[in-house]
């Protein structure tokens, strides 16, 4: 396997599984003595080095927060196509996401350099805008079309394009006529030393909680609904934590919302959280909640189990692989989803008979693991 690697991390906004993937995957190469270089944003510099990531850094911009993320992106994109980088043969290039800042530039390195391997990440499909959450909004129409192009340079020029689940592997083969041999589908997983330093909670603060980036695709506002079924039916004081980042008018939203149905003493709204802080949270909660529209296997799922919670969650294709160690209801169902979360907090041994059945699987999927397997698959391609 090649001795550099260029890591392309140009899209970062906010915190997401993808992120945390690449971030784990490459501490574990530096293991290997591969000299690492990121290029990326200021905020994706130190979004690296809060989770440990010893490279190389190239920055691209030094924005302290993204305002409009269109400007932004085609600033990133200007300078990163414009870098002067040494690229030997068989140097490995990896997009970090399937977000343009991070292909485009991956696209044309490969065309000026065509020896390089090209490592390309796809960990979702987004649905047509037309029944996407948030309908025909801008946003999402600008996010499909900007996927179908970079799924066209990836399937052009990547040498091997990685994804978490062996059904987007098939909707990639199928729908987008990308061989299979150019993909590979490893799950995620969890750092089991980190999470065992965090010390169990002896006494459970919330019924359940929500960890996830703001955004309504990620089913947010189907949970407070749920929230308030379960506020109405099972108990006055159940509480719910709600953890991640977002856009302050996305946040606005959720506040209102909450304040609307009368449950701001049942929701906690805690902002973003550090590695450590969210696995206290996952340990001073019941259930883990996240009914999401579109994902891949979120990585909160694998921390989520680990820790013994059970999942509940919208039933979605790329959970066929995991289907037997999650609760699921069908996509939309609010009504079922808030029912779900009442079986389980009415029914203490059940919920602990799905916890322990989750923490086993689990424990086989490490990061260690993961990288083992894609080290793997760098080392077949030179």
């Amino acid at each position: 396997m090649s001795k550099r690697i260029f890591f392309l991390f140009n899209a970062f906004v906010s915190v997401s599984g993808g992120d945390i993937r690449f971030i784990e995957i490459a501490k574990r190469l530096a293991r290997k003595d591969v000299e690492m270089w990121v290029i990326t944003p200021k905020l994706g510099k130190e979004i690296c080095e809060v989770h440990g990531l010893n490279a190389k850094y190239i920055l691209t911009t030094t924005e302290d927060r993204v305002k409009n993320v269109i400007y932004t992106y085609l600033r990133r994109i200007t300078r990163a196509l414009f870098l002067e980088l040494k690229m030997e043969n068989n140097t490995i290039l990896w997009s970090t996401s399937d977000f343009l800042p991070d292909v485009i530039p991956a696209f044309f390195l490969k065309r000026k350099n065509p020896r390089v391997i090209w490592l390309a990440s796809i960990y979702h499909l987004i649905p047509d805008p037309s029944i996407r959450p948030g309908h025909l909004k801008l946003s999402n129409v600008l996010s499909y079309v900007g996927q179908q192009v970079s799924i066209f340079m990836i399937r052009e020029w990547a040498n091997l394009i990685q994804t978490e689940t062996c059904f987007l592997k098939s909707k990639l083969i199928k729908e987008y006529k990308i061989p299979s041999e150019r993909i590979i589908a490893i799950q995620s997983g969890v750092d089991t030393k980190v999470v065992d330093k965090v010390s169990l909670s002896n006494e459970k603060m919330y019924d359940a909680c929500f960890i996830a980036r703001l955004h309504p695709s990620k089913g947010i506002f189907d949970l407070i609904k749920a929230w308030k079924y379960i506020h109405e039916e099972h108990k006055k004081d159940v509480k719910l934590a709600i953890a991640g980042g977002g856009p302050i008018e996305m946040l606005d939203k959720l506040k209102s919302m909450i304040q609307s149905l009368g449950l701001e003493r049942n929701i906690a709204i805690l902002g973003f959280l550090s590695e450590e802080k969210k696995y206290k949270l996952l340990k001073s909660s019941k259930l883990y909640v996240l009914p999401s529209y579109e994902e891949g296997i979120p990585i909160t799922f694998y921390e989520a189990m680990y820790c013994g919670l059970p999942v509940i969650t919208y039933y979605l294709p790329t959970y066929e692989e995991i289907k037997d160690y999650i609760v699921s209801v069908p996509l939309g169902n609010v009504r079922k989803l808030a029912e779900e979360i009442i079986r389980l907090l009415e029914d203490e041994n059940l919920t602990l008979k799905l916890g322990e059945k989750g923490r086993k699987f689990a424990k086989e999927r490490t990061w260690d693991k993961v990288a083992e397997c894609i080290i793997s698959q760098l080392e077949k391609l030179g």
